[in-house]
């Protein structure tokens, strides 16, 4: 492999606990029609996260406590920008930010009260940098604070996310606001459905300007988009009460893996490992850098990799 991969195999061997069942093919009857049940997978990665989910081309693979219910953070956002484009959101409408919306706490873009932004903006803000007063705003201007949550509540019950509460469209610690791996995998289908959460989430970053002519770059807050091959999104979340929370999508060689973390230490190694350890399941080459592959192993087959900590993959 080239010294310009993208994702090294030191990366996946780099002390990450939890070692790799082997010679265990997919669980009996994952994928299978949901149900209130607790639902038990193959818990290949113990050390992954509190709760974790793998999806392969649409099929329940691996995953520990998938319906147990935690904090989501800002994985809430998801359904804050589903809620806000169904009910017909305008982009090119100039939106005021309120005082309330002003005052959100943790990342935001500091809107001053009355400053305003085209909602398309506050759209960006909130799916790439993960905007707290940019995702209360949104609501806000869609319904008023209490009728936003209501309708996401609504929205989730219609989908199906029975394990599932919001308090809040930010996705700030709040009493009741609990999900599930299970039902925050069936939320992240829905929302890439639309053209414009998916194109949003992909992107590295975004520059925004205000009504009043300020310019404020954001960055995306995923670290694996442009980093590990295949990754196009999608959301992620930190709190103290929720942990360190990832969704992550990725494609190749026309296979599709989603990646569900809540409470995980360390979200970006034990993401990257687990996308790869889901694309040699499907057979899928390793990328590197320059677009060339190695050999995959069988799936099923035995590999020596484990999942733990350390520092972000590596630019």
């Amino acid at each position: 492999m080239r010294g310009s991969t993208l994702l090294s195999f030191a990366l996946l061997q780099a002390g990450l606990g939890g070692a790799l069942a082997t010679g265990v093919g997919p669980v009996a009857g994952a994928g299978a029609a949901r149900t209130d049940a607790p639902q038990v997978l193959e818990d290949r990665y113990p050390r992954a996260a509190a709760s974790y989910l793998v999806q392969i081309d649409g099929r329940l693979v691996w995953g520990r406590e998938i319906d147990a219910r935690r904090p989501p953070a800002s994985l809430v956002k998801l359904l804050t920008a589903l809620v806000a484009l169904e009910d017909g959101l305008d982009p090119g409408r100039v939106v005021r930010v309120s005082e309330r919306a002003a005052r959100q706490t943790a990342a935001k873009l500091a809107f001053r009260p009355g400053e305003g932004m085209t909602a398309g903006q506050l759209l960006d803000a909130a799916l790439i940098a993960s905007a707290n007063d940019a995702a209360e705003a949104l609501g806000e201007d869609r319904a008023g604070p209490q009728a936003f949550v209501d309708r996401m509540n609504a929205r989730a019950r219609r989908l199906g996310l029975t394990r599932t509460h919001f308090s809040n469209p930010t996705g700030l610690d709040a009493r009741g606001q609990v999900s599930t791996a299970r039902d925050l995998l069936a939320l992240a289908q829905e929302a890439l459905v639309h053209p414009e959460i998916a194109a949003r989430v992909a992107l590295p970053g975004a520059t925004l300007t205000t009504s009043s002519g300020r310019r404020i770059h954001v960055a995306s807050t995923n670290t694996l988009l442009g980093r590990v091959p295949g990754v196009r999104g999608i959301k992620t979340g930190t709190t103290a009460r929720a942990g360190e929370c990832l969704i992550a999508i990725a494609e190749r060689d026309g296979h599709r893996v989603l990646v569900v973390l809540l409470g995980a230490k360390d979200r970006w190694w034990t993401g990257a490992a687990l996308v790869e350890a889901a694309f040699r399941e499907a057979g899928v080459a390793r990328v590197d850098s320059a677009g060339e592959g190695t050999a995959a192993a069988a799936p099923g087959a035995p590999s020596g990799d484990e999942l733990g900590g350390g520092a972000p993959p590596p630019p």
